[in-house]
This record gives C-alpha cells, sequence and structure tokens, in this order.
C-alpha cells in the first residue's frame, strides 16, 4: 500500500504542477528583446497561486503525518531530548535553537511538531527556489518528484532543509549577487555545516575556465584516485568531529547509479548544445554545466570521502534548473525524419520524452530501493491511523 500511496502523490502533484506556469506567465519578452517581469496577477497568476498552494500542503502534510518513517527518525527523537536536556549534542546551532523553542514553548517533548515545521520549511523552500528560478516548473517539478528529490527529505531532515535553502542560493550566483548568496549558505550552515563547501564549489563553477585551467582541474579531480590517505588526512583536519569514528569514515563508496546520472545528463547537454557555439559564454548553461561536471569528478575519483553523496547533491541538485534549461533551447523547427505514418516529430519534443521516461524509470527503481536500510522511507507510518501502510 505504502507503494500506492507514494505513487498516488506523484501523480497528483504532478497535475497540480503542469497547471502551473511559474516563470513563463511572469517573464515578458518587450520588442527590442529585454525581459521584464509582470507586476499584476492575472488569471494564470491566480492559478498558480490555487495549484502552488495545494502542492504545498500535499507534499507538507504528508511528510508532517510521518511517523518512525526514514532512516534516522528514531535518531532525530534522540537528538531532541538531548538537546532539550542540555546534553552535548553533534547537530549545528541553528537546528538546536529550534528545537530548543518548540519544546519549551510546548513543555514536553513533542517531536512530532519538530518533524512537521521541518517538513513545512523545507517543501516550502523547495517550491519557492523551483517557481521562482526555473524557466519550467512543470519540469523541474517533475525532476523534484522523479530523482527522489522530496521523498528523501523524509530523512536527514537538516539536510536536505539545508539543501533546499542551498538551491534558492543560486539565484543570487546567476545575478552575481555574492553577499546574497553568502548569507544564504550561512543560514544553511547553521542546520547542517556540509553547506559551506558550496561557497568554493559554487564560485569556481560560474567562473568561465581556459581550457588551460579545465585539465588541470582535471589533474586534480584524478589525484584523488592516488593519493587518498593525504585527502583523508586533510579531511579529518577541516572535520575533527569525525576523529575515532570508523563507522563515519567507512561511509564512502561507489556510487554507479550517481556516475550513471551526472555523466547521462552532461552528454544530453553536450548533445543539445553542441550547434551552439557561444553556450558557454552564458552564464546560467556555464554555472550548471560544470557543477555537474564536478559532480562526476567527485563520484569518480574521491568515492573514498565520507558521505560524498551528501556533497555530490549540492552540485546535482541543479539538474532541477539545468534539464529544463536544456529542453528550452531546443528550437521548435528542428525536425527529426521518423519512419512510418508518424512524419517528422521535431527534436525537442523527442528530447522532452526521452527525460521523461527516464525520469518515470528513474523513480521506479528508487521505489524499488525505498525499504532499504539505508533510505527506510517504505513502510509509510503515519499517526492518524495505527496500522502501517506497507
Amino acid at each position: 500500500m505504502g507503494y500506492i500511496l507514494y505513487s498516488f502523490i506523484a501523480i497528483l502533484s504532478l497535475w497540480l504542477a503542469f497547471h502551473v506556469a511559474g516563470l513563463r506567465r511572469r517573464t515578458v519578452v518587450s520588442f527590442d528583446g529585454r525581459r521584464t517581469v509582470r507586476g499584476s496577477i492575472d488569471r494564470q497568476g491566480k492559478l498558480d497561486q490555487i495549484c502552488m498552494t495545494a502542492l504545498f500542503l500535499l507534499l507538507a502534510g504528508a511528510s508532517a503525518l510521518r511517523i518512525y518513517t526514514g532512516n534516522d527518525y528514531q535518531t532525530y527523537i534522540s537528538h531532541f531530548h538531548d538537546i532539550y536536556r542540555g546534553n552535548y549534542v553533534v547537530t549545528e546551532r541553528g537546528f538546536n535553537l529550534i528545537v530548543t523553542a518548540v519544546y519549551r514553548f510546548f513543555q514536553k517533548e513533542c517531536y512530532l511538531v519538530i518533524f512537521a515545521l521541518f517538513a513545512f520549511l523545507t517543501v516550502g523552500v523547495f517550491l519557492k527556489a523551483l517557481y521562482d528560478q526555473s524557466v519550467d516548473f512543470p519540469m523541474s517539478f517533475f525532476l523534484f518528484m522523479m530523482l527522489g528529490a522530496y521523498f528523501q527529505t523524509y530523512n536527514t531532515v537538516r539536510y536536505y532543509f539545508a539543501l533546499a535553502i542551498v538551491l534558492y542560493s543560486m539565484r543570487y550566483i546567476l545575478r552575481k549577487q555574492y553577499i546574497g548568496f553568502l548569507v544564504t549558505i550561512l543560514i544553511a550552515s547553521l542546520f547542517h555545516k556540509t553547506a559551506l563547501i558550496v561557497i568554493p564549489l559554487y564560485l569556481l563553477a560560474a567562473i568561465r575556465w581556459k581550457w588551460q585551467h579545465l585539465m588541470i582541474a582535471g589533474i586534480l579531480a584524478v589525484s584523488g584516485l592516488f593519493f587518498q590517505e593525504q585527502y583523508m588526512a586533510l579531511f579529518i583536519r577541516l572535520y575533527p568531529s569525525y576523529v575515532n569514528e570508523e563507522e563515519y569514515l567507512a561511509s564512502g563508496g561507489f556510487s554507479i547509479v550517481n556516475v550513471f546520472r551526472c555523466a547521462a545528463v552532461l552528454l544530453f547537454s553536450l548533445y543539445v548544445l553542441k550547434g551552439d557555439r557561444e553556450w558557454y559564454a552564458d552564464r546560467e548553461m556555464r554555472f550548471y554545466f560544470q557543477l555537474n561536471l564536478g559532480a562526476l569528478a567527485l563520484y569518480l575519483c574521491f568515492s573514498f570521502v565520507p558521505f560524498l553523496s551528501r556533497i555530490g547533491y549540492y552540485l546535482n541538485i541543479s539538474h532541477l534548473f539545468f534539464l529544463p534549461a536544456l529542453l528550452r533551447v531546443i528550437p521548435e523547427k528542428v525536425q527529426l525524419p521518423m519512419v512510418g505514418k508518424m512524419g517528422n516529430i521535431s527534436k525537442k519534443k523527442i528530447c522532452r520524452y526521452l527525460v521523461l521516461i527516464a525520469g518515470v524509470i528513474y523513480f521506479l527503481m528508487f521505489l524499488y530501493k525505498a525499504t532499504a536500510v539505508n533510505v527506510k522511507i517504505l513502510p509509510y507510518h503515519s499517526w492518524l491511523w495505527t496500522e502501517i501502510l506497507e
């Protein structure tokens, strides 16, 4: 039944999302080619508001109603208890302040309220980022659901809240608003300190590198295959809390899924952009491309780093913006000859169908692994009923 529930949430939310225009409604191209933003709320704008509110309530509600769903749910309950009692915890200050404030307000250990609060905050920031920044909100939301990003928020609530804030911070990098970017990342680090690593990574990804610099970066990446001990010593120096934590230090590992996903997106981008010699000059395309290139280098050469996937997610979460942007630049008039009665079909439509099919397959694979110990978002438990949806 849990599979049916998650599929229902995905289908209903996608139906709502495909009624949202997002940035396309708010953007107007004037006679001189410049883009402006609508200030008034038209009929489509009202529909956007209704659908976005429904999406928020559906996704945040499903997350807030869960209990003992997620691989670290019980661990977080213990963290809440230690924070409230003043015991030592490894969680960050911003997170601790919120837990303390909520527990003191209710004068008891009400962990359901904490999980619900972070469910609403996380979903809200993700939806805000997608709506404000994506050139194609329905497609970005499709990827958000199909790539498992939403359902993964049932785990590691601190990290995924920080990840949502990091996704939102991309707007500041693309607009060259570096103060806003730094402030946003510092806020994210109050909930998960790994967010700080995106400061250098995002700034580097925004630079227009020359081919010589890319070669040097490639050599540095390959060095991870030969100097693992030295890099691990540097990692321990940066994160001394991992000293004598063998379980965490052994948590690295090569992920064929992440490697294949990054490689597939990069190959797809090269296929789409091969006819455009000026695409690298576009700040947005360059930023997303280099984030994915960096993620691939990390997954291939630094798989020994503890919790590498968390660092990689900060980079490949850009898929939510990159793939819709790639689909958007494909000209409508480019046709691909098809055999049979179908006649000619546009390259844009074929690529869109391929992304949709790949997304559905990825989602089915994600659900298949949803009961694994390192995921454990199935079975779904809710405090509304006593039985368990398996």
